[in-house]
């Protein structure tokens, strides 16, 4: 072999070595732009959910804030008159029923025939000390209804007049109503859940999980939004999520990571 097939040799493996690692590089370079891509449209898809649950939330409060304009003069209104405003409310609100507390006495007026159990004070329940408290509307946590003991949130609002607020009117909602609001959105190959401020699981498309306190407990630490990954029955799942401006609530959608990074196998 004379030196100039030698050298024509040595340059050819050269190259071809520079192209094996050109090649490697940028595989890997373009393996990492997918992923970062992939990771975004997951991001993208919680916000939209997040989105779509605080505009639910924001309608439900508005017209709980209407009612509750409505009943300012409540101390002087007939008990007529007081159930017509909850019913329209739990007409307009698509609730499971309104009922209001008055501060001065402790009554308890349903929209629907409920009727109060015998001693009975609205004062000490949930929505009720939210709305006292906050001062505005809002959505409660998972609580036990009083009339049923079956797990139910509510939109509530404080009853203002004069600046001092007299009672407090409030929609219930049983948790499926929610998980149909969650299910309405498609989120092609995943699932929305929403978790209160205790961690607790508000909508899940398992029934069995609603009510129950989230295995993401220990990740949620109040950010804003977030990506984790965790392990469900054995199938390593990705959760991402951007917390409520609504309400202290984390909207959020959980994927199969098999699934998310199913591009990385083609």
């Amino acid at each position: 072999m004379n030196f100039k097939t030698k050298v024509t040799l040595i340059i050819s493996f050269l190259i071809c070595i520079s192209l094996m690692a050109f090649g490697v590089v940028s595989y890997m370079d373009t393996k990492k732009n997918s992923i970062t891509q992939v990771e975004a449209t997951l991001k993208m898809a919680s916000r939209s959910l997040t989105d779509y649950i605080d505009l639910w939330i924001a309608n439900k409060k508005k017209s709980l804030s209407s009612s509750a304009r409505m009943l300012s003069n409540i101390e002087n209104m007939s008990e007529s008159e007081i159930k017509a405003i909850l019913k329209e409310t739990t007409q307009a609100s698509e609730s499971r029923d309104t009922f209001v507390g008055i501060e001065s006495s402790g009554i308890m007026i349903y929209g629907s025939n409920t009727t109060p159990k015998a001693g009975f004070d609205p004062r000490k329940r949930p929505w009720y000390i939210m709305g006292k408290t906050t001062g505005k509307s809002g959505m409660t946590d998972i609580y036990k209804g009083s009339a049923d003991p079956i797990d139910l949130v509510a939109v509530m609002a404080p009853i203002v007049k004069d600046g001092k607020i007299i009672g407090v009117v409030a929609s219930s909602f049983e948790l499926t109503h929610i998980v149909k609001a969650v299910s309405d959105i498609n989120f092609n190959g995943g699932y929305g859940m929403l978790i209160d401020a205790k961690k607790t699981i508000v909508a899940h498309p398992k029934a069995d999980m609603l009510g129950k306190k989230s295995i993401l407990e220990p990740h949620l630490k109040g950010d804003a939004e977030g990506f984790i990954e965790y392990t469900l029955e054995g199938s390593d799942k990705i959760f991402t999520y951007k917390a409520s401006t609504e309400t202290n609530w984390t909207p959020g959608i959980s994927f199969d990571k098999e699934n998310a990074y199913a591009f990385l196998d083609a």
